[in-house]
């Protein structure tokens, strides 16, 4: 089977599938705008990039199973698919900042797994050296294309001194110098556009990822945020069932009082003992 599916679409995809899995890495989706001045290479650049993300989605033991990945890759009317989908995260969004999260007041996130701290690090220090990266293959490109400019106007002036009255031999002399000449021209274009499509597109890659390495951190002090807030919910309601005993007023909502206790408590330990 085939689908269309416009570059939004993988926007959609990439930002579905990290709403869905807090804490996995998602691979990223390519950046919209092209590289400096190689607009002719940039489509093959975005098709390579976008065909390496659908595949590591696809290999990823969690992300595969994502039924909104189903409908990314199957639906035949995923346009209106996607916006149910859409109005559905942003009612859930809303539905969140209602609840729970609402009251969060706590105190600022602070850092305890000294891991977390070495990663952010490391990862600060090789998104700076891979942008300085690809700043150069991008300077080191631009004047390859620059020397084949060159290389294409000199070509043509021994061409044309070729067709001129100097001789047989002289003429075909230069002719052969001309032909060196432009094919050295299309050399260079070549190994220019290769630079573009496959180094600077991989060092761009790796720059995405470590963004999508971020977000899954920052999961993580969501989760947090969450579990200090739901805890801090279990603490009122046992202190207010605790209240009422104490002063006899529990009466007949014993068992409702005591259902509060677990429902919160559920909330807090979804996989422990509620």
């Amino acid at each position: 089977f085939s689908v269309l599916r416009r570059f939004s679409d993988f926007l959609w995809l990439f930002e579905t599938l990290t709403m869905n899995n807090p804490g996995v890495i998602v691979p990223p989706v390519p950046d919209k705008h092209p590289f400096g001045r190689f607009q002719d290479t940039f489509i093959e650049t975005r098709r390579l990039a976008l065909q390496r993300c659908l595949t590591k989605i696809t290999a990823h033991p969690v992300l595969q199973l994502d039924p909104d990945l189903r409908l990314f890759l199957e639906s035949d009317h995923f346009a209106t698919e996607s916006k149910s989908r859409r109005a559905e995260f942003q009612d859930g969004q809303q539905q969140a900042n209602k609840g729970i999260l609402s009251s969060w007041t706590g105190p600022k996130f602070v850092e305890q797994d000294e891991w977390f701290d070495t990663r952010r690090a490391f990862l600060d220090s090789l998104e700076s050296q891979l942008r300085s990266l690809s700043k150069s293959i991008e300077t080191a490109g631009k004047q390859r294309l620059d020397m084949a400019i060159a290389i294409g106007d000199f070509a043509g002036s021994i061409n044309a001194l070729a067709e001129s009255d100097l001789g047989s031999a002289m003429c075909a002399a230069l002719a052969r110098l001309g032909d060196l000449a432009t094919r050295e021209k299309e050399a260079n274009e070549e190994q220019a556009k290769a630079e573009v499509v496959h180094l600077l597109n991989l060092a761009d890659e790796y720059v995405r990822f470590i963004g999508s390495v971020r977000l899954a951190f920052a999961s993580r002090v969501k989760c947090y945020e969450r579990w200090q807030v739901a805890e801090k919910e279990v603490g009122r309601v046992r202190a207010a069932r605790e209240k009422a005993r104490q002063q006899g007023k529990l009466g007949d909502r014993g068992p409702q009082s005591l259902a509060e206790v677990g429902e919160v408590c559920c909330r807090l330990y979804p996989q422990g003992a509620c």
